[in-house]
């Protein structure tokens, strides 16, 4: 950024000023030499009809010649169009030859663009980096920030895996990882010293604002509610994401944060909640129309496979079978059982291998000796 300020700079320097159009010269001695010139109609109009009779008393008109003004005009008139056909010469021919600061000027703004190139592409390099170091960062219950009820936000797509979860989990086919913001109630501490106050501070919070600490929060939450840590809530609409970022007050000394926080992440939060909503809907849809074969009809009920009938629990820990043999709750397999395997693997390659000749001693037939029958 230092380079391509002093590029700017540079180019300021060598900048060619603007050269604006000479305006037109006024033509004051045209202007006071025109003079009216009235047709004969026009003159019989004024004189009634009556050639005007010249008397001895009347000086003669002593005005301009008509013909002079009309010369020095033409003449002004050439003298015009000579100078502004110079000037198009002049000008044509700059453009053919530009000048030594010109071309410097042009050179700087090659690197101008050069150095906005590189800048862009440093960009996208350290957006990439930033992705893999927020997948990276291990700590996947990391808060947003804290409201004024001291209700704890999180968003656990923000970090230590990609926002739409491992592209290969056995879960990778819905196109989000959870779509949902949580919120978790406060803890006792913060809960006995921020919202249960003592009978005197309750009191005087009721006089100032006609209600209670949690009469407020039982108001401004709504239907939904968390009473302790113990509790949970989420969002699942980005209507109701919005909702939220207005509520937040941009004075208080949490919520200014939190509000940071979301409005940073609001266009990611907003895209995976509305990939979960469209995936459950496109689920709901094929279960209307029978393509779910999770139920089974029997005399008494109608029994629903558990393991179909919530996506979470279609979930298999593939990368731990992968690079360990076995998920972890699942004990470690003895090493004769893996030799065993081992061994298995090798006798079937050994099976696949095609097959050579051999002599009556038993030993593979050379060149000489599939030449011959011994």
């Amino acid at each position: 950024m230092e380079d391509l300020r002093l590029l700017h700079e540079e180019r300021k320097a060598l900048q060619p000023e603007s050269r604006n159009a000479s305006p037109v010269p006024e033509l004051e001695e045209l202007n006071d030499s025109k003079m009216a010139v009235n047709t004969e109609d026009e003159v019989e109009a004024e004189t009634g009809g009556d050639d005007p009779m010249d008397t001895e008393d009347e000086e003669p008109h002593r005005g301009r010649s008509l013909r002079r003004a009309n010369d020095r005009a033409t003449q002004r008139k050439q003298r015009m169009e000579e100078e502004k056909l110079r000037k198009e010469r002049a000008a044509a021919e700059k453009a053919k030859k530009p000048s030594k600061q010109e071309k410097q000027y042009e050179k700087v703004l090659k690197k101008i663009e050069e150095a906005k190139d590189q800048i862009r592409e440093y960009e996208e390099e350290v957006v990439v980096i930033e992705n893999d170091l927020r997948e990276a960062d291990c700590p996947r219950t990391r808060v947003l920030g804290k409201d004024r009820f001291w209700n704890r936000y999180y968003w656990f797509e923000r970090n230590a895996m990609p926002y739409a979860g491992l592209p290969d989990s056995s879960t990778a086919f819905a196109g989000y990882a959870n779509g949902r913001l949580w919120v978790q109630g406060p803890d006792e501490m913060e809960r006995h010293g921020f919202i249960e106050l003592c009978p005197a501070e309750n009191k005087q919070y009721h006089n100032a604002f006609r209600m209670t600490v949690p009469e407020r929060k039982m108001i401004e939450e709504g239907e939904t509610h968390v009473y302790d840590a113990r509790q949970w809530g989420y969002y699942d609409e980005p209507d109701q994401l919005d909702q939220l970022i207005g509520w937040l007050d941009t004075h208080g000394v949490r919520e200014v944060k939190l509000r940071k926080e979301l409005q940073s992440q609001v266009d990611k939060i907003s895209t995976y909640m509305t990939k979960r909503k469209e995936f459950l809907e496109s689920e709901e849809k094929k279960s209307e129309n029978g393509e779910s074969a999770s139920r089974v009809s029997t005399r008494t009920k109608t029994y629903i496979d558990p393991a179909t009938a919530r996506r979470c629990f279609a979930w298999m820990n593939l990368t731990a079978e992968r690079e360990n043999g076995h998920i972890h709750s699942e004990p470690k397999p003895p090493a004769n059982t893996r030799k065993q395997a081992k061994g298995a693997k090798n006798a079937v390659e050994e099976e696949s291998r095609p097959t050579r000749a051999k002599n009556r001693q038993g030993k593979p037939l050379t060149r000489q000796g599939s030449r011959y029958n011994f």
